[in-house]
């Protein structure tokens, strides 16, 4: 293959994956869009909480529910037939944070001011009062709906809460002091969804942003949680879809109910490394470039002969194609034998974090990272043998740059705390006994004003947060391990280690 070809394909490999995240490219959305099988259960209107963790593509399925059509394109017309008792539906923002839906919800500093002057299990009416203003606006134009505002609102509760939405204290009081009126507004519009055989889902997304304290951040989910918990069963055409860090939904200071009875309510986005190459393929075909086109027909059974008019190119789902794909891409092997890893297993297992998951967004950035640098040495790209397009050694340098970015994503909003450790734990070794390790976790360590803002009072507890973000791990004998998508980005070393290429 000439190199020039070569050269514009690689290319088209390093803009896989927009540079403000996996799903967030608002003019090719649908396009970049994967539906996997396990979206059917999105239909199921038991579920109202999805779980997944960083980059797993939570706001992807938030914006494709909202803005895209709601189920149209998530869901197979095999997996429709499934569910025949879908009808209509419509998919309402719940709440976000950011995005031109972010301005009928109020701002953190607000929701942090209403929780220093109310208590916590006031937080229904918070929710309540949200979720009235979304039926008020988007259906007051209705007469039924508007007969029961007049019913159960004052005109100027009312008022607030069409246009007014985000300034609570135009209606907090109101609504707190009379939950009846509202809990009997919002069954009676349920009814009314229900004769116009319509089922309305609201939808939820960026809970970590709704306020601006770490502990407090809690409040808001669990009353969330508890409201639908509550409510999912009472209502037949009213449900939700929380979107929600896996982290945060196992995290010790939520203390919701137990999983064992959320386990009906609840779909957890999980990551198979069939699924991750169905997403690269998928990006890859749809950039637009008539040369990858042609590079992935190549193998067969890695596309679908049809092309879908709005989804554009689907991959196929055989695992022997992707496999040849990745051979052709990069070799078999990330060396000469099998020794240094097989070339389709090793991108996926140095980007799973402690828990064993793997994110979508990580794993494209090591292709698009890759796939830069090899642009940047214009003599590694005449040094690829035949159709290959990636060096294994681009590769390997490229884990290092996912994993400072990966950091970085987490330090930059609610986990600006971990900043101070990775300071302290800068060119640190790994394996590292557990008694070492939480030295650097010690509270004392951070700046006091700094503190309250801690995941957790004592080293262990801090320690307990890092296990379940799935950043550290422990090994049999009690060490404490750092995967490799979080181990260069904290600063860390590991003998043995990812050497980085020149």
């Amino acid at each position: 293959m000439e190199i020039d070809k070569k050269y514009r394909m690689l290319e088209g490999i390093s803009q896989c994956v927009p540079a403000n995240g996996a799903g967030e490219d608002e003019n090719n959305l649908l396009q970049n869009f994967l539906p996997l099988r396990g979206y059917s259960k999105l239909a199921d209107k038991r579920i109202f909480l999805i779980t997944g963790g960083r980059g797993a593509g939570k706001t992807e399925l938030f914006r494709i529910l909202t803005s895209c059509g709601g189920l149209d394109h998530v869901m197979s017309q095999k997996d429709r037939r499934r569910y025949t008792n879908l009808g209509k539906s419509e998919f309402l923002v719940g709440y976000a944070a950011r995005g031109p839906e972010a301005k009928v919800f109020p701002t953190s500093n607000v929701c942090d001011d209403l929780l220093k002057n109310e208590k916590t299990d006031h937080l229904s009416s918070f929710w309540g009062g949200l979720l009235c203003s979304v039926i008020l606006r988007e259906y007051g134009g209705e007469e039924k709906i508007c007969q029961l505002a007049d019913q159960y609102f004052a005109p100027s509760v009312t008022k607030s809460l069409q246009k007014s939405s985000s300034e609570i204290s135009r209606w907090w009081r109101a609504l707190d002091s009379e939950k009846e009126k509202w809990e009997s507004f919002l069954d009676k519009a349920d009814s009314f969804f229900k004769e116009k055989d319509l089922c309305v889902f609201l939808v939820y997304d960026e809970l970590d942003q709704i306020c601006s304290n770490y502990e407090d951040l809690f409040a808001f989910i669990r009353s969330l949680l508890d409201f639908w918990y509550r409510h999912n069963s009472r209502y037949t055409n009213l449900k939700a879809k929380i979107f929600l860090r896996t982290d945060l939904y196992n995290a010790k200071a939520l203390r919701f109910v137990d999983s064992s009875k959320m386990g009906a309510y609840r779909f957890e986005l999980n990551w198979n490394k069939a699924a991750l190459y169905q997403l690269l393929v998928k990006r890859l075909a749809n950039l637009g470039m008539e040369e990858l086109v042609s590079y992935l027909k190549d193998v067969p059974e890695l596309l679908r002969e049809d092309e879908n008019q709005i989804l554009g190119y689907l991959p196929g789902d055989s695992e022997q194609a992707f496999e040849a794909f990745v051979a052709k891409m990069i070799g078999k092997y990330m060396g000469n034998t099998a020794k240094q890893g097989i070339s389709y297993t090793w991108v996926p297992n140095h980007i799973q974090d402690a828990n064993g998951e793997m994110a979508p967004r990580a794993f494209l950035k090591c292709f698009a990272f890759a796939a830069e640098d090899m642009l940047s040495h214009h003599d590694d790209i005449s040094k690829l043998e035949a159709d290959r397009l990636l060096l294994p050694t681009r590769l390997q340098g490229a884990v290092a740059k996912v994993s400072a970015d990966r950091v970085q994503e987490l330090t930059e909003d609610e986990y600006q705390w971990m900043k101070n450790l990775i300071v302290r734990l800068e060119k640190k070794t790994m394996l590292m006994n557990q008694e070492e390790f939480l030295g650097y976790l010690m509270p004392e360590s951070w700046p006091e004003e700094e503190r309250n803002k801690l995941p957790g009072k004592t080293n262990t507890e801090i320690l307990d947060t890092l296990l379940t973000l799935g950043i550290v791990m422990k090994t049999t004998d009690g060490r404490i391990n750092v995967p490799e998508i979080y181990l260069h980005g904290l600063g860390l070393k590991r003998k043995g280690g990812i050497k980085r290429p020149k």
